[in-house]
């Protein structure tokens, strides 16, 4: 989804939205790796943890699967294209519950802006803020575990 040109303004408003949320912790980041290296060459930002790369992409950065992250261990963690997935509630819950209560979800998606904010609501996020970073819109919530 993101090429060269669209990294850097996407990166420049994730990390808005991560400094909006206050993230003082590790900040995972699902599926996508270059966005994993643009976010962890930004200087003076949190621990990044690569979560579900392609096979192609795990032999040249470590990472872990979903399922190996601790639950509510991680201070945010961002994801790519969730406006057009099939199963996104599924997903949400799952990344909800590695996210600590207070934590922050942040979805980057190319144009739906309705999509996302409708997705981060029916998955409980509060606080949302919206970012846009060209065609791409930034959509970040705050997870509450009741």
């Amino acid at each position: 989804m993101l090429d060269g040109l669209f990294l850097a303004p996407a990166v420049t408003a994730i990390g808005e939205a991560l400094a909006s949320a206050r993230v003082d912790g590790a900040v995972g980041v699902v599926g996508h790796a270059a966005l994993v290296r643009a976010l962890a060459a930004g200087g003076g930002r949190p621990t990044v943890v690569a979560i579900d790369l392609s096979a192609r992409a795990a032999k040249k950065l470590a990472g872990k699967k979903l399922a190996e992250v601790e639950p509510r261990s991680l201070a945010a963690l961002v994801a790519v294209d969730v406006a057009k997935a099939d199963a996104w509630q599924d997903r949400l819950a799952a990344w909800s519950a590695v996210v600590r209560d207070g934590g922050a979800i942040v979805l980057l998606d190319r144009g739906r802006v309705m999509a996302a904010s409708q997705r981060a609501l029916c998955a409980g996020l509060c606080e949302l803020e919206q970012r846009h970073a060209g065609r791409a819109v930034v959509t970040s919530g705050l997870v509450t575990h009741l």
